[in-house]
């Protein structure tokens, strides 16, 4: 086992405003589909609207659950680290995150290259991370009106393991990201044509790696452009 070094503290103030404005479009969606529930009585119609009410308040609730634990982490950042398996990390967000992608008009897709060996984090920072990502990701295609591919994926590199999300948009770039992370908080759309939110997950899952010593940085993955962070394998337990 390894211990977590001391970080920085992080901007939450900054953090906890573009979440702020981020949770209100899906409190407005509640809002109006429970209005919707009331004068539409057919029980197809009624179905859908209770599925959307359902899959809506669950994302806003695992944002506001992965802004809790940046938060949390900065008051115990000695926290040990395991082994942990992104493969097997990555199947179980891609499950949790299927029915928002169809409800977003959004294929999903997860792409796991091989069995790897597990790397040093917190399992549950990296899949709330990779939710938060995921979210933003799916929520930011079904702002563009087409069909859009987003990819959850891990691969080996010669820095360590790969992990992110990526999906078929041209819009974000490095610069992009970067402008975006002094503009958190203070811009009402930090990430631009890219998405039409405050962008909170994305943050969220930057402070999640930041905690892990693992920046997150744009990435391409199969000509798909996308977030990603580089974990560090576990030597005592890499498969040989």
């Amino acid at each position: 086992m390894t211990e977590r070094r001391s970080t920085p503290a992080l901007s939450s103030a900054l953090l906890f405003t573009s979440l702020a404005e981020q949770v209100k479009l899906p409190f407005v969606q509640i809002a109006h589909a429970a209005e919707l529930s009331r004068l539409k009585p057919g029980k197809a119609e009624l179905d859908q609207l209770f599925k959307t009410i359902s899959l809506t308040s669950e994302a806003a609730m695992k944002l506001i659950d992965g802004y809790l634990m940046s938060v949390q982490l900065q008051q115990q950042p000695t926290l040990a680290l395991e082994p942990v398996s992104l493969s097997s990390v990555l199947y179980d967000t891609a499950h949790t995150l299927d029915g928002y992608a169809k409800a977003h008009d959004c294929t999903l897709e997860l792409h796991v290259q091989a069995k790897y060996g597990p790397v040093m984090a917190r399992p549950e920072v990296v899949r709330t991370a990779i939710e938060s990502l995921g979210y933003s990701f799916i929520e930011a295609a079904g702002q563009r009106g087409s069909k859009t591919r987003v990819m959850l994926a891990v691969r080996k590199t010669s820095h360590g393991m790969n992990a992110g999300v990526f999906s078929d948009t041209d819009k974000l770039n490095a610069a992009l990201f970067k402008q975006a992370k002094i503009l958190k908080g203070l811009a009402r759309q930090p990430l631009g044509d890219f998405s039409a939110g405050s962008g909170a997950g994305v943050f969220v899952a930057d402070a999640l790696f930041d905690w892990l010593d693992s920046p997150m940085r744009v990435a391409t993955y199969k000509s798909l452009q996308g977030l990603a962070a580089t974990l560090t394998p576990s030597r005592q337990l890499s498969l040989v």
